[in-house]
């Protein structure tokens, strides 16, 4: 069992989560115990597995690029086939093998097989770690540079340690060519708008749970939450690729009407892990989906962590937010864990609790976008608050201070409950109550919150840019 309730655990959330949350323990582990050791490189097999599986269990479609093919100014990468990686002592003793964990040998590793010395071994075809000698590195560089043809091996430095003999025997066999394709899972769930909110996580990293699968988990299940509303007002997508490779194929081979509907996005990287949670702000900084996300955080006691663009965790955000799209998208993430790119990052390192309180707050984002709503005060004066005693048994913070008044004084049909929010600096779910138990009293009324051109945030990009 991989995710499981932590009894004792406590939230910082100001609005604690449900005693029975939305998230299904079943489905989370089935995706992760059945796919989270395969070799998921940008091409290969064990890859393309996790695409078929997410595609048949969310009802999505698949968008394929070529090995080889150009997507934006990116080529696919090669498509890579291993069927055996294992380093020997000339005595036949295997010192590690790929079929026990695919992080053993470097992604994108060429196929060899023959006697190398120690040294040329040490020398050329080893990584490791002295500073942690238990545990041994995700070596992936050579998979983002397809004129790179080497092979070797990533070994913890314990075991370094023992290679002794002068010499050894490396059997790999392993071929990098052009006839796979690169898989993007696309899973669609229409709204009354057009206008999408996008939500990406990445399929790659073989071995790795909390850098790329764990998010896919999570996000499946926002899709699930999602799926079993009775109305959506917004479009949804969940996008689910190889990182930036996938973002390039589907910005370049995606239907343009799509892409032109994208309004927003949210990339999700280490949610699983034990590090507390931020986010990473659009290019702009100023954009709707900015604005909610933070507002949202704010109430994660005691700290809100905010990082501008590209300096929390820079993936897949950097396309859709960038030259020619421009398309305001936010990370959601953890902060720097210390398995990071390690074999450590497994099953065993999950923090159950954060993944729950990482859909939790998912949820809270999704949840502003669906049910904000503009405000109409229905009466003139201030409001005679002692005749009215249920307002502050469900909002006392609003209901006996000058931010009600405040409130009142720019209900005038023009901002929206999250507008007003973010301009007086308080809870949206607070002035939504507020509101709604106004209009419950007859003493206002709701209007729909149309998109607006405002919502897309400042177009002064290059000064933004500049003052990073």
């Amino acid at each position: 069992m991989v995710v499981a309730p932590q009894p004792g655990s406590r939230s910082s959330f100001l609005y604690p989560m449900p005693v029975h949350s939305d998230l299904d323990v079943g489905r989370v582990n089935d995706l992760l115990e059945r796919h989270w050791k395969l070799n998921r490189s940008a091409v290969n097999a064990d890859t393309d597995v996790l695409a078929r599986y997410l595609a048949d269990r969310l009802g999505a479609r698949t968008i394929e690029a070529k090995s080889g093919e150009e997507c934006l100014t990116w080529t696919m990468p090669h498509h890579w086939r291993v069927r055996k990686g294992q380093l020997r002592r000339l005595s036949g003793e295997v010192v590690c093998d790929f079929a026990d964990n695919p992080l053993h040998l470097w992604t994108h590793s060429i196929g060899f097989r023959g006697i190398v010395s120690r040294d040329d071994l040490l020398a050329n075809h080893v990584q490791t770690d002295p500073s942690r000698p238990e545990e041994f590195i995700y070596y992936y560089r050579n998979g983002y540079k397809p004129a790179e043809r080497q092979w070797g091996f990533s070994l913890p430095y314990r075991l370094v340690e023992t290679l002794t003999d002068p010499q050894y025997e490396v059997e790999i066999d392993a071929d990098l060519d052009r006839e796979g394709s690169l898989k993007v899972v696309d899973a669609f769930l229409p709204g009354e708008l057009p206008d999408t909110v996008f939500i990406m996580a990445h399929t790659c990293h073989p071995a790795l749970v909390s850098d790329g699968i764990g998010c896919i988990a999570v996000a499946n299940e926002l899709f699930h939450l999602l799926k079993a509303r009775p109305r959506r007002r917004y479009s949804y997508r969940f996008l689910y690729g190889p990182e930036y490779f996938a973002a390039a194929a589907y910005l370049a081979k995606a239907e343009p009407e799509t892409i032109a509907n994208l309004r927003f996005g949210i990339y999700l990287d280490m949610l699983t892990t034990n590090e507390p949670i931020g986010f990473q702000t659009s290019v702009r900084g100023n954009s709707r989906i900015d604005h909610i996300v933070r507002n949202v955080l704010s109430s994660h006691r005691p700290l809100l962590i905010e990082r501008p663009s590209r300096a929390l965790w820079g993936n897949d955000e950097m396309f859709y937010d960038g030259p020619g799209y421009n398309i305001p998208t936010v990370g959601l993430g953890r902060l720097m864990h210390r398995e990071y790119h390690y074999d450590t990052d497994d099953l065993a390192h999950v923090n159950h609790y954060h993944v729950r309180e990482s859909l939790w707050i998912l949820s809270r984002v999704v949840e502003v976008f669906e049910t904000d709503y503009v405000p109409v005060r229905g009466f003139d004066g201030p409001l005679y608050l002692s005749r009215y005693p249920q307002l502050q048994a469900k909002v006392p913070m609003l209901a006996t201070s000058a931010a009600s008044h405040r409130l009142l004084m720019l209900a005038d049909g023009q901002a929206s409950c999250q507008d007003l929010a973010q301009t007086l600096g308080l809870d949206y779910f607070q002035v939504r109550t507020f509101f709604d138990e106004l209009a419950a009293l007859g003493l206002a009324e709701r209007r729909e919150r149309p998109p607006a051109a405002m919502d897309l945030g400042s177009d002064q990009v290059a000064p933004l840019l500049a003052g990073r």
